[in-house]
């Protein structure tokens, strides 16, 4: 501590006596203290950053390593025991004695099989032999032949290879093999020639003890195992668990040539193993601190003596050393008998003021954004970064050329950043079949994950599956799903909720302007799976009530639709017809685009055959139908919707219908008479959902198939539920959908005709028709295009956002006004631009 004596004169004595005695602390040392808690300050910081990074964050990225290779080292652990097992009982049913059991019926012959196998193979429970289509089912058997193992035998006779299947059986988990025995012919034919039927199938039961132990094999004390079985399209169970985990690092690894994966969980014990040189960090930061220190008081002192110097006859320096620590030019803390006297002259120099910062009295800003402190990408960066993608209600492009996996990447940690600017802090991640999707997630999934949002990843599911995620988990309302939904199989995008609002418009384009101007989060997310199919389908079968028997063909246009809509019109009662639900993404059978009428000739056709009630047809990812009924007629959805419009607005008079201006005129008209009150508004599954939220509608649906029910139901657009709703009313009223449609108007339509143009010009030739076109006496929308009502018809032009084109459509009394439309139309189109074509059906 330093003392100091002022320099004033006080006439008084008693005053002067004060003086002497007055104690205080100079300058020097307020300033060097003051630098030292600055110093201290930073050092911590540092310090905390320096802890977080380099200890704890290493230990975290080492433990989730080496959970890793638990799962990889587990799951190869696996493999090589069912390989090793399924090579000796191969061996074991190509021997004589086995095929001799097999041909000539045998029975007597089989304990002494079993006791030869069991002197060779730990754990075999049963064996059960049968000829080519003997095997029943058989619950009281042992092994029982249930319908997993009935399915597996047909499977063996088929001659496909098949993996084992673990089977609860009495609480108790057990292993069953199935496996041809081959015939002697067979034996003796080469690779070359074709497989020849086998004599027979044998079926083994083992313990599960064996397959356990190996899952311990290593990992006592240092993770938990789960063995998770997942057959075919099957929901994923958990099976056989060992050991006990406790931390967040997870990791899973599927085992090859099996229905199995290992799901690991690291315990304290893993966490041990990890290791950080911590003395040596700890060591640099306190020598760090230390020097920080040394230099706070050297700067103090030289800034204290600077500031002592300058003031007049040192009576500046009481009063100056505690602005300087108050922070404030004025109310600086003066002994009270100075100040009471007024005796103290304060004097700064304009070089001082300059020095502490004391020449403005106003505040500054602090705390520049990441995107302020990080430069903003270069022209050729942007370039990876195209405009065009960025659409008007999601993201979507060619696969591979305009969205690559690195900009999937991006695409993730901005709409992660999004999130949590939202507090948002988890988001639902999920996918579509096409055969790019896989990756993109992946790389996506990275990208959310680098911005330190959470991940629930529901896996591949319908876009509706999502939506249902976001509206039902407690943890989110966000999520992202990866699909291109109607377009052709080189195409994929994003479809992108944040807090429950499908992003469009604007959103969207933040989305680039995130990456470009690299604003972003970073941190570190953690990431979970979550299978949510089998509560859609509850949901939906607790609120769809039949009041008779369906029959009812899907068409899925193989697309992920295919592995969702068959189970749940199974579980309603329907009879299904399935057509086209193998999952394929390359569309193989035609474009998962309903609202194609050649796309729907299949599904007439496969109606008709097998004469059932109505045919549904789904996009590629499920939020859109067009329905096809008995006789074959395609009922668009425009006219679908004043279907549900009587069902829902009846019940709820008053009720709101929004519709798309792509639809039929009869719409309003049909909405009014039932009570209700028809709005229209922009194409575009985001635009709408975004009109039946605002609006409160009860029932909203577009032209294109997008049907949105809030009546008993959440208000997203989905093929699914849509249809379910509708073959309710079917059974309801009691008739076919034939009978059923023809209460409602209509008139002569087209359906919607796409005019391929440049993708950059779309807009502007659509601008230059709104401000130059001539459609006559017509009532003019512009809400979305360009839709000319009159008299007779209507007519609409509209840049696409989904695709290179314009669309239209035309609706009218007879077919000749129809005709007079499309001239009028394409009149005008070609005063803009006297290149476009328009080929008409």
């Amino acid at each position: 501590m330093f003392s100091f004596r002022r320099n004033t004169t006080i006439p008084n004595s008693a005053h002067a006596e004060q003086n002497k005695k007055a104690i205080a602390i100079s300058p020097v040392a307020k300033i060097t203290a003051f630098a030292v808690l600055i110093a201290l300050a930073i050092s911590a910081g540092v310090s905390y950053y320096v802890y977080q990074s380099e200890i704890v964050q290493e230990k975290n990225a080492q433990l989730d390593e080496l959970t890793r290779q638990r799962a990889e080292l587990t799951a190869d652990n696996v493999r090589l025991w069912v390989t090793g097992l399924q090579t000796e009982l191969e061996a074991f049913v190509e021997k004589p004695s086995v095929l001799s059991a097999i041909t000539q019926d045998n029975n007597s012959t089989l304990p002494e099989l079993i006791a030869m196998l069991k002197k060779s193979i730990d754990g075999i429970n049963a064996i059960r032999m049968f000829r080519p289509g003997e095997a029943d089912l058989d619950s009281e058997g042992n092994p029982p032949i249930r319908y997993a193992e009935l399915d597996m035998i047909r499977g063996a006779e088929r001659g496909e290879h098949i993996p084992p299947e673990l089977t609860n059986i009495d609480n108790k988990w057990l292993l069953t093999f199935v496996l041809a025995v081959p015939s002697a012919e067979s034996q003796n034919t080469s690779e070359d020639d074709a497989p020849l039927p086998p004599a027979g199938i044998a079926v083994l039961s083992f313990e599960a003890s064996q397959l356990l132990e190996t899952l311990k094999r290593n990992n006592e004390g240092k993770v938990k195992v789960v063995l998770q079985q997942k057959v075919n399209d099957g929901n994923a169970i958990d099976t056989l668990e060992a050991g006990a985990g406790g931390e967040s690092s997870t990791a899973e690894e599927a085992i090859p040539d099996t229905w199995w994966a290992v799901k690991v969980e690291a315990a304290p014990l893993l966490r041990a193993n990890t290791h950080v040189n911590q003395a040596l960090i700890l060591g640099i930061l306190a020598v760090g601190t230390l020097l920080l220190v040394c230099i706070a008081i050297l700067v103090g002192r030289l800034l204290g003596n600077k500031i002592t110097s300058s003031g007049k006859s040192g009576s500046v320096t009481a009063g100056l050393a505690e602005m300087v620590v108050g922070g404030k030019k004025e109310g600086a803390m003066i002994d009270p008998l100075y100040q009471k006297k007024g005796i103290l002259d304060i004097a700064i120099k304009e070089q001082d003021e300059k020095l502490l910062g004391l020449e403005d009295a106003q505040p500054k800003k602090s705390g520049a954004s990441a995107a302020d402190k990080v430069p903003a990408m270069s022209e050729k960066e942007a370039s990876a970064v195209p405009d065009e993608i960025f659409r008007a209600y999601d993201i979507r492009g060619i696969a591979k050329t305009q969205i690559t996996k690195e900009l999937a990447n991006k695409i993730g940690q901005a709409i992660g950043s999004e999130a949590l600017d939202n507090n948002e802090h988890t988001i639902v991640v999920a996918r579509d079949a096409r055969i790019h999707s896989p990756e993109l997630t992946e790389y996506l999934i990275r990208g959310i994950l680098s911005s330190g949002c959470n991940i629930i990843n529901i896996g591949t599911v319908p876009t509706p599956i999502m939506y249902f995620a976001t509206e039902t988990l407690e943890e989110t309302r966000s999520g992202v799903m990866v699909t291109a939904s109607h377009n052709p199989a080189e195409y994929n995008g994003f479809k992108i909720v944040i807090n429950g609002i499908c992003r469009a418009e604007e959103d969207i384009k933040a989305i680039r302007a995130r990456i470009l101007s690299r604003n972003m989060h970073e941190g570190k997310g953690t990431e979970s799976r979550l299978d949510i199919v089998p509560d859609y389908i509850d949901t939906i079968f607790s609120d769809v009530a039949l009041a008779g028997d369906v029959s009812i063909v899907l068409d899925a246009a193989n697309g992920v639709t295919g592995l969702v809509a068959p189970r749940l019109f199974e579980e309603l009662g329907c009879m299904v017809t399935p057509l086209f639900c193998d999952i394929d993404g390359n569309f193989p059978n035609h474009s998962p685009d309903p609202s194609i009428p050649q796309n729907l000739q299949p599904l007439i056709e496969k109606v008709k055959e097998v004469k059932a009630d109505l045919g549904v047809a789904f996009d590629g990812d499920g939020d859109r139908l067009v329905v096809v009924t008995p006789k074959g007629e395609i009922i668009w959805p425009d006219r679908l919707l004043m279907l549900y419009a009587k069902d829902i607005v009846s019940r709820n008079p008053g009720a709101d219908v929004v519709f798309d201006v792509k639809s039929t005129r009869h719409l309003v008209q049909t909405v009014t008479s039932y009570g209700g009150r028809p709005i229209m508004w922009k194409t575009g599954h985001s635009h709408m959902k975004s009109k039946v939220n605002e609006t409160g509608a009860l029932i909203g649906g577009e032209y294109s198939g997008h049907i949105f029910i809030k009546d008993r139901w959440y208000g997203f657009d989905d093929g699914m539920y849509a249809a379910a709703r509708l073959i309710e009313v079917m059974t309801l009223q009691g008739q076919d959908l034939d009978e059923i449609m023809k209460e409602f108007p209509q008139s002569p339509s087209t359906p919607e005709i796409r005019v391929q143009v440049a993708e950059e010009n779309k807009f502007n030739i659509i601008k230059t028709l709104v401000e130059e076109g001539d459609f006559g006496d017509a009532r003019i929308t512009t809400l979305d295009g360009i839709r000319a009502d009159y008299q007779f018809g209507w007519g609409l032009v509209r840049a696409s956002n989904t695709s290179s084109c314009l669309t239209m459509r035309f609706e009218a009394d007879d077919e000749e006004s129809l005709h007079q439309l499309k001239s009028i139309f394409v009149k005008e189109l070609r005063k803009v631009d006297h290149t476009i074509q328009v080929e008409w059906d």
